[in-house]
């Protein structure tokens, strides 16, 4: 139940990021409802160079590479597969791939993290909620584990 109501709130984390960034470069007067100061906007965040392909593919592969997608579309995917993973029988393998899958969020948002705090110097609140999300799905993720090889020692 908690790891649905996380997706869920990461979908729509990520729908409204993406909403931000389409309403920012379709209308140069537009002012997100998380815009609240100078340095606490997401808008300035989600239109900067690190708000598409983690700011990364585009330098690697090219601005135009299908890869270079904004960094929300990637969190739709992973939230997306997330919630199917948990809706499913929840065998060994099915949760080890969702620690795995909540690990790379966790080291992820570490990047994000950083790149928001000493590169960027700006608060994004979507995006910190965001990181929150990921943390959750991550503990929720280690603890099923971990009750996962208890049973495992105890067999």
């Amino acid at each position: 139940m908690y790891v649905k109501i996380a997706c869920v709130a990461g979908l729509l984390i990520s729908v409204y990021a993406l909403w931000i960034e389409v309403q920012v470069y379709t209308h140069s007067n537009y002012l997100a409802l998380c815009d609240l100061h100078q340095y606490i906007s997401c808008s300035r965040v989600l239109t900067s160079r690190y708000s598409k392909g983690f700011g990364v593919i585009g330098d690697i592969m090219g601005q135009d590479h299908p890869l270079n997608q904004p960094n929300c579309i990637y969190g739709i995917l992973y939230y997306l597969i997330y919630l199917t993973l948990d809706t499913m029988k929840q065998t060994d393998t099915v949760k080890k791939i969702k620690l795995s899958l909540s690990l790379s969020s966790i080291l992820m948002s570490l990047y994000l993290g950083y790149l928001l705090a000493f590169v960027l110097v700006d608060l994004c609140l979507v995006c910190i909620s965001s990181y929150a999300v990921n943390c959750t799905l991550f503990a929720i993720a280690l603890i099923r584990y971990r009750e996962m090889m208890g049973k495992a020692k105890v067999s």
